[in-house]
């Protein structure tokens, strides 16, 4: 499924809503430079709960978990195979969404410098699902030559689209950015360069196109396709603004049968979302955790339409540390769990003295490393340690066993509460 975004300085975990700055500082006291990593993984945070391409994400990853716990239900012993992965004649359609889901991301492949896009090709990558509606997806392969003269065959999808965003962002608001490899971080300007030059005058009209392609199902295509449907039509937006004004009323196709509107799409996915992440918490014991979910997909639904050029407006009000749109979307969506280097952890619930406990998504992650990779350790060692949750050498070993504690971790806590005490995995 989809992977981390950014690692070298940080990274935010989609759908699991876990930022990570590699610093020693906590975030109150963060430097200049631990500010813009996180600006930069900000960005991803936004992009998850924003965009259509990442509910979706969300989506996957919750139908995944549905059909790995089915799968240790339904089998004849408490000893779980490991790894669970669907196979192309589920008929619950889980393969064939993580099959697409991996190939619309693209390559996250770094790549330093590139000196030429010698090709921009589109081809038919098979979904392997026979009989489906998506028996194939059309992936934008790009041939890149670098700095060496070496030759590149690579796939430009939603990634590359994040990436560049977040890159871009972050050279807007930071006075001391730091260069990234071309590949991800600038492949959408390095499109932009070879096929309409005169749109990619102006970068925030390639932020504006990029973002616009994340409310589709396929969006590295729809980047490429769009340049060519402007420059055909000798269409350039006089300001970046022009690009949403004329791109968010389009429609698009749904299963190949039915047309709808953006926002359309996007509503009935963020609703789809609200009630598959709650579904991981039934217990009234998570009533709080239930109501930001609810809280976080609706804020970010009404910032989407209702101020759909905040991504625009934090890029042009400059240095973080006196960005008022920055402030604004900080104040008004919040964060999810930030933490650092040595596990120390903060999160902003607007209107809330205290936060949630959003170690639950981070044990989610790691439930699914188990299931899905067959991992036996559990990822959020440091953080747990440092809250206090008595974390012993099973952590690290069979972490499943602690549900058998009277105090619970919360890894332990979802792994009882979704009836699994008792259940063993096999680890290769």
């Amino acid at each position: 499924m989809s992977k981390r975004l950014n690692t070298i300085m940080g990274y935010y975990k989609p759908a699991f809503f876990h930022i990570n700055v590699k610093t020693d500082n906590t975030f109150k006291n963060f430097s200049d430079k631990d500010f813009s990593i996180f600006i930069h993984e900000y960005v991803h945070f936004i992009q998850d709960v924003t965009t259509t391409y990442g509910l979706n994400n969300m989506y996957v990853y919750s139908e995944y978990i549905r059909y790995a716990t089915n799968h240790a239900y339904n089998s004849r012993s408490e000893q779980i195979k490991t790894p669970i992965r669907p196979t192309p004649d589920n008929e619950d359609n889980v393969y064939l969404n993580q099959k697409i889901c991996s190939l619309t991301n693209g390559d996250a492949n770094s790549i330093l410098r590139i000196i030429e896009i010698k090709e921009i090709s589109e081809i038919n990558e098979p979904t392997y699902v026979v009989g489906s509606m998506n028996d194939n997806i059309e992936s934008i392969v790009l041939t890149i030559i670098d700095d060496k003269g070496d030759e590149h065959f690579t796939v430009f999808g939603a990634l590359c689209l994040m990436e560049n965003i977040a890159y871009l962002i972050e050279q807007y608001v930071s006075k001391d950015c730091i260069k990234s490899p071309d590949f991800p971080y600038s492949a959408a300007e390095k499109i932009v360069e070879k096929l309409h030059p005169e749109f990619g005058k102006n970068k925030l009209n390639i932020l504006a196109l990029c973002d616009i392609s994340l409310l589709y199902s396929n969006p590295g295509r729809v980047f490429v396709h769009l340049l060519h449907e402007m420059k055909s039509e000798k269409w350039l937006p006089t300001i970046p603004e022009n690009i949403y004004d004329n791109y968010l009323s389009a429609k698009t196709l749904i299963n190949g049968l039915e047309e709808i509107t953006l926002k359309d799409n996007y509503e009935h996915i963020s609703s789809v979302v609200i009630a598959q992440l709650k579904g991981y918490f039934n217990d009234t014991i998570f009533d709080d955790l239930k109501d930001w979910i609810h809280f976080l997909v609706n804020t970010a639904k009404k910032i989407r339409f209702n101020d759909k050029y905040f991504l625009l407006n934090i890029a042009k009000d400059g240095y973080f540390r006196e960005n008022d749109s920055l402030m604004k979307i900080l104040g008004t969506l919040g964060t999810p769990l930030v933490s650092n280097s040595l596990g120390n952890c903060t999160m902003h619930y607007p209107g809330k003295v205290k936060g949630v406990e959003l170690l639950y998504f981070l044990a989610l992650g790691e439930i699914i490393s188990v299931f899905e990779n067959g991992i036996n350790n559990c990822g959020i060692y440091n953080i747990c340690e440092i809250y206090k949750y008595n974390v012993d050498n099973r952590c690290k070993t069979a972490p499943w066993e602690r549900s058998q504690d009277s105090i619970l971790c919360p890894f332990a806590m979802l792994w009882r509460h979704w009836k699994l005490k008792g259940y063993t995995p096999l680890i290769k």
